[in-house]
């Protein structure tokens, strides 16, 4: 069930925080494990809830098994990650690759084979703690509830961010909820839940829009002002989940990582991924990019290694070739810059800038068109010097540009630091409650009228 939904912030929301709050200390991660899967089973079915207890059991035996039995560790350890990464392919790639090769009854697979939501997320992080307790990082933890907590735990389970059990374990144990959490918890929700529904969600009007005139039929400049609009409905869209999860989190005291760090802002594409989902980035360095050499082994090995993470890292998004495209780019973009970009743009300061925006805008479009003939056609009108076509309305920009220039203008407003930095000096003021009670019940009202969507991480 999504954050945004109404049943969710009426119906479960202050309850659960509620039954925490009172719930006896030690019973508190049995409640969150078991309130995080009915709730989980509720939204996403009772099949999808089954894989996630399924994992879950799986790992915590595994993790077990690795501490247990020195002379076994790597056994135990290679066979919770088939397992794990086996369920992920057969739930998210084994369609996708029958259907590639010709096979007949894929469709049908298709349909018994539900991509159980979060999927690619809770199998990642249950990656990580395996590889933790055979690196000897963090203790296999012998309380199948409290694993079963940190893996399921609703605020972080179907979008992320991918947590460390190191980094929440003595939380897990010592959880304290007070007023303060659970104000500034229910604060950044707000935030969030405003960024989704007021920002993200009006922006993706824009989007679709474009997809019922056609690719081949739009002019070059709403072409662009297209790209530059997904790319700030996708951020906003995440980064309000993100902000959602933070919140609930925190009425919980549970922390929950920061997944954003104001990406836009970057003045590379390496430095820009190591601001956007900054979790699943440091997945990656930490589990696969180091272990195959990272940069200290000469360029070959560096730009190897580089090469099957942005691989992998666009396969993690989805089984079709765009994403694979997606992933290609950006590492020829990030090559490029190790190789000589970083040393033309030396002390430079604005023109990365200028850089940045140029390129990722772009690498969204890829991202967000899954055909490659639909790709194809959207980048001949971004590019008009090199198709054959020519748009039929050369208005069309003034006339979009007109009813979204004041939402672009917020939304850029609110990727730049000083919106955080302000929330961040005030957040304890009363007058904060202000704006957040007009946000929030703006938020509740657009939902009620029926104009929100499902996130688009969803997907993954």
């Amino acid at each position: 069930m999504s954050f945004s939904d109404l049943r969710f912030i009426f119906y479960i929301l202050s309850p659960f925080v509620l039954l925490h709050t009172l719930c006896p200390p030690k019973a508190r991660n049995a409640l969150l494990f078991f309130g995080s899967l009915g709730v989980y089973a509720f939204g996403a079915g009772p099949a999808a809830a089954g894989v996630l207890l399924g994992v879950t059991v799986v790992n915590y035996l595994a993790g077990r098994w690795i501490q247990g039995a020195p002379s076994m560790r790597r056994a135990a350890l290679g066979l919770g990650l088939l397992l794990d990464f086996g369920a992920l392919f057969v739930f998210k790639y084994l369609a996708a690759a029958l259907f590639l090769l010709g096979t007949a009854n894929a469709d049908a697979l298709i349909l018994r084979l539900a991509l159980p939501l979060g999927i690619s997320f809770y199998v990642f992080q249950a990656a990580a703690y395996l590889f933790d307790v055979f690196r000897g990082t963090t203790e296999a933890e012998e309380n199948f509830l409290d694993f079963a907590a940190f893996l399921s735990a609703y605020p972080q389970l179907t979008m992320g961010p991918i947590l460390r059990y190191g980094d929440v374990r003595a939380a897990l144990w010592e959880r304290k909820p007070c007023r303060v959490d659970i104000e500034q918890g229910f604060q950044l929700f707000a935030v969030g839940l405003s960024y989704k529904v007021l920002l993200a969600d009006q922006l993706a009007y824009l989007w679709v829009v474009l997809e019922r005139i056609g690719f081949d039929y739009i002019s070059t400049p709403l072409a662009w002002l297209g790209a530059v609009g997904y790319s700030l409905q996708l951020y906003f869209d995440f980064q309000g989940y993100s902000l959602m999860a933070m919140g609930l989190g925190r009425m919980l005291s549970l922390p929950v990582a920061r997944n954003f760090d104001e990406p836009y802002l970057s003045r590379s594409v390496s430095e820009f991924y190591r601001r956007w989902h900054i979790t699943l980035g440091t997945w990656f360095r930490d589990y696969l990019y180091i272990p195959l050499g990272g940069s200290r082994h000469g360029t070959a090995r560096t730009l190897l290694a580089l090469a099957v993470v942005w691989c992998l890292t666009g396969l993690w998004h989805g089984p079709t070739l765009n994403y694979l495209l997606w992933g290609g780019v950006l590492f020829v973009l990030i090559a490029s810059e190790k190789l000589f970009l970083r040393r033309a743009f030396g002390s430079l300061r604005v023109l990365p800038h200028l850089y940045l925006l140029f390129v990722i805008v772009q690498t969204w479009v890829i991202f967000r068109v899954e055909d490659l003939a639909g790709i194809a056609a959207y980048f001949r009108r971004l590019y008009p010097f090199f198709g054959s076509s020519e748009a039929i309305n050369h208005g069309d920009f003034v006339k979009y540009f007109s009813s979204y220039w004041w939402l672009f203008a917020i939304a850029i407003f609110f990727c730049l630091p000083w919106p955080r930095r302000w929330y961040e000096r005030w957040r304890g003021n009363a007058l904060v409650w202000i704006p957040l009670f007009a946000l929030f019940w703006t938020s509740i009202f657009f939902l009620s009228t029926g104009t929100g969507s499902a996130f688009l991480y969803f997907r993954f």
